[in-house]
C-alpha cells in the first residue's frame, strides 16, 4: 500500500438508496454540513440502513456543490472520483475478506491518512463499518483520533450493537438514533418492493419492524426455517432431541440469525411472563395461544439472555460456532424441562 492510499477495503461505494425513513436524520445532519460534528456515530438496529446513511452522507461531504436538500451532484469532480472508486479523501475501514473483526493495523493505516491534509474535497471523511467488529486495540487507537481530531475530518461509524463498543468511544460520538418506520409505513414500503411477494406484515414483525431485514429474512426463506427452531426447542424441551443434532441444524441455518431469533423468543417469554398479552406487542406473537404457553421464571430466562448476548460478542473470535450453539442449547433444555 503506498503511502497516501486510504487505508480501505473497497472504494467502490454501493448505491446509496434514499430510505424514507431516514428524512429526519438526514434533514438534522445536513442542515448545516460546516458544523457537522467531527466523529459520528449512527446505531439502531439491523434492517434499518446505516450503512448506506453512512455512504450517502460520505458522498455530499465530498461533493464540491451539494444540490437541494444537500444531495451529492454526481457531476463535479469529487462525485466522478467517488464513482471511479479512486477518491483520495475518503476511507472505509471494514472487516478485511475472511475475517470477522477490524484488526488495531487498519486504525493505524487510518492515523497516518487523517494527517495528511485533504487532496481533492476540503474534508476528509472515514465510514468504519460495523464499529462493533473492531478489536479492543483498535477501539483503542482510534480514540486517540476522536479525542484530538484535526480539522476538517468527520469519523463516521456504523453499528447495530452499540452496546459492544466501548463507553469512552461512544462517549466522543455525536450520537444519532435511526428508529424503524410505522408499522403501516413499513408495510407501505415493503409492498412496493418487487422482491417481496407475501406475508409482509409477518416478516416486518419478525424483524421487530426494520423493513430492510424484512426483506433479507424473506430472501433466506426465514419463515420456514423459524418452523424447524421451534420445533427444536420444543423437542429440547420434552427430551425428544439432543442439543448436538439441534446444533448442527442451527449451524447451518446461520449462528447468527439463530441466536438473534432466540433472543427474541426469549424476551418475548419474558414479557409475557410480565403481563403483556397483546400478540401485536411480540415478535413471535403465536405465544399467546394457549398450546404454546410456556411457564418459565423470568430470572432463569434473564440468565439466558445474558448467555445470548455473551455469545454475540464471541462469535467474531475463534470460538467454535458448534459448541456455542450446543452450550447455549443444554440451557434451553435444562431451563425448560424444570416447568
Amino acid at each position: 500500500m503506498a503511502k497516501d492510499d486510504p487505508p480501505t477495503a473497497s472504494l467502490n461505494f454501493p448505491a446509496t438508496e434514499r430510505y424514507p425513513w431516514h428524512a429526519s436524520p438526514w434533514s438534522s445532519l445536513t442542515q448545516r454540513l460546516d458544523l457537522l460534528p467531527h466523529a459520528l456515530l449512527l446505531y439502531g438496529q439491523p434492517g434499518l440502513g446505516m450503512r448506506t446513511f453512512a455512504f450517502r452522507l460520505a458522498r455530499t461531504l465530498l461533493c464540491a456543490q451539494p444540490a437541494t436538500a444537500a444531495e451529492a451532484c454526481g457531476r463535479c469532480q469529487g462525485c466522478l472520483l467517488l464513482a471511479a472508486g479512486s477518491h483520495p479523501d475518503i476511507a472505509v475501514v471494514e472487516p478485511l475478506e475472511d475475517k470477522t473483526g477490524i484488526a488495531i493495523d487498519q486504525i493505524r493505516e487510518l492515523g497516518s491518512f487523517l494527517s495528511l491534509r485533504p487532496h481533492t474535497a476540503t474534508r476528509k471523511v472515514v465510514v468504519i463499518s460495523p464499529a462493533e467488529a473492531m478489536t479492543l486495540s483498535a477501539a483503542n487507537s482510534l480514540l486517540k483520533m476522536l479525542e484530538e481530531p484535526p480539522l476538517g475530518r468527520v469519523i463516521i461509524l456504523v453499528t447495530s450493537h452499540p452496546a459492544r463498543l466501548p463507553a469512552t468511544i461512544r462517549s466522543r460520538c455525536t450520537r444519532i438514533l435511526f428508529k424503524p418506520p410505522s408499522e403501516s409505513d413499513g408495510l407501505g414500503w415493503l409492498q412496493a418492493r418487487p422482491e417481496m411477494k407475501e406475508q409482509h406484515a409477518s416478516l416486518l414483525r419478525r424483524a421487530a419492524g426494520a423493513p430492510l431485514l424484512a426483506i433479507e429474512l424473506a430472501q433466506e426463506g426465514f419463515l420456514e426455517n423459524r418452523k424447524q427452531l421451534l420445533q427444536d426447542l420444543s423437542a429440547l424441551r420434552s427430551g425428544q432431541e439432543q442439543p448436538s443434532a439441534c446444533a448442527v441444524r442451527w449451524k447451518n441455518l446461520g449462528t447468527t440469525r439463530c441466536l438473534a431469533w432466540l433472543y427474541s423468543y426469549v424476551s418475548d417469554l419474558i414479557k409475557m411472563n410480565l403481563g403483556v398479552s397483546e400478540a401485536s406487542r411480540l415478535a413471535n406473537p403465536e405465544l399467546t395461544t394457549n398450546n404454546n404457553k410456556l411457564c418459565i421464571e423470568n430470572n432463569g430466562l434473564y440468565n439466558l439472555l445474558d448467555v445470548i448476548n455473551e455469545s454475540y460478542k464471541q462469535l467474531s473470535g475463534p470460538l467454535d460456532h458448534l459448541l456455542l450453539l450446543e452450550d447455549i442449547l443444554i440451557r434451553w433444555a435444562r431451563l425448560s424441562r424444570l416447568h
